[in-house]
């Protein structure tokens, strides 16, 4: 009898403690079947977007087929355009960040000494040299609009004006000896030069009209000369003259003065400010008129230059399966 008590007072205390434990262990179970389906949910929502990003080569095939116009509306260009230059506060900072890169930009190219010659090599000189000597003349209509502008007009009439009178001034032998002489060549100095700034004064105009006149039937004759394929290598050996002189200077000649620089920055930034929209759509509708039926595919063979550098293959598929994997990782390590 105490043997049956006592396996009672015992199956009952198993009995209580486990009902006491009940709550816990269900309540563990059921935490760990939530885990178990929340790990295979969030694999299961990881292989699917894995599943659902395209590569690299997919997604660059898709691109270059797609023309301009339906990759960018010309409407919403219009629209972009407008709602950025019409943030203030936006062009404010773009203008403070291109001024501190400007800046830091001229002050790295005015540091070099060396000559576009040196830089680029005495091979490569001479290969721009030799193009530049080939060049099959001139444009006509370009030639003939600088040679008939103001001011060549202007330049050739003063250098006929005062070739004139310094071919009168060199054939005056008598006059010369005189001007040399101790005490009436000062005089006859001076009654030249006075003579001079009268003749300027009164008929110089005059005559300067007249030679005006005569240098643009002059420039029709220039051009013909330049224009000429007789004179082509002449004009090509010029050409290579000037082109040499300028590879030749020390690189930081080349670069504009500061004030001019920071003019044409400011200018810049105060038209991007001021355009009227009128404007802004002629701009875009001519480009959209040129460009907006084109893809990419139209201007490069995009898949023959992947294959054609498997190392640049390899770099896009990285920067691509890296670019994609952004949102993985960041919940990675926010987990």
């Amino acid at each position: 009898m105490k043997s049956f008590t006592v396996f009672f007072l015992i199956a009952s205390s198993c009995i209580t403690t486990l009902t006491g434990f009940a709550p816990s262990i269900s309540t563990l179970l059921i935490r760990q079947s939530n885990d178990r389906r929340q790990t295979f949910k969030k694999s299961n929502d990881s292989h699917q977007k894995i599943q659902m990003v395209p590569s690299a080569r997919e997604s660059i095939n898709w691109f270059k087929l797609q023309d301009l116009d339906s990759l960018l509306p010309k409407d919403d260009t219009l629209a972009i355009l407008d709602e950025i230059l019409s943030d203030e506060q936006l062009l404010d900072d773009s203008e403070r960040l291109v001024i501190k890169n400007w800046d830091k930009l001229e002050m790295k190219l005015m540091d070099e000494k060396r000559s576009i010659a040196e830089i680029i090599g005495k091979k490569s000189t001479n290969r721009i040299l030799k193009s530049v000597q080939n060049v099959e003349g001139y444009d006509p209509d370009a030639v003939k609009a600088f040679l008939g502008s103001e001011a060549v007009n202007k330049l050739l009439a003063q250098l006929l004006y005062d070739g004139i009178y310094n071919f009168f001034q060199t054939i005056d032998v008598f006059g010369n000896i005189i001007g040399s002489l101790p005490i009436i060549g000062p005089m006859r100095n001076k009654i030249r030069d006075d003579a001079k700034r009268n003749l300027d004064r009164t008929v110089g105009p005059l005559i300067k009209t007249f030679i005006t006149s005569y240098t643009k039937v002059a420039v029709l004759e220039a051009s013909e000369f330049v224009l000429s394929p007789a004179n082509r290598k002449v004009f090509g050996s010029a050409n290579v003259k000037l082109v040499s002189n300028i590879l030749e200077r020390p690189f930081n000649s080349l670069i504009p003065q500061s004030e001019m620089s920071v003019k044409l920055r400011d200018d810049a930034f105060k038209y991007i400010r001021s355009v009227e929209r009128s404007e802004l759509e002629e701009y875009v509708t001519f480009c959209y008129d040129i460009v907006g039926d084109k893809s990419l595919d139209d201007v490069l063979n995009v898949n023959r230059v992947i294959d054609a550098s498997p190392t640049l293959q390899k770099t896009i598929e990285r920067v691509w399966n890296e670019a994609t994997s952004v949102d993985s990782s960041s919940s990675k390590s926010e987990e």
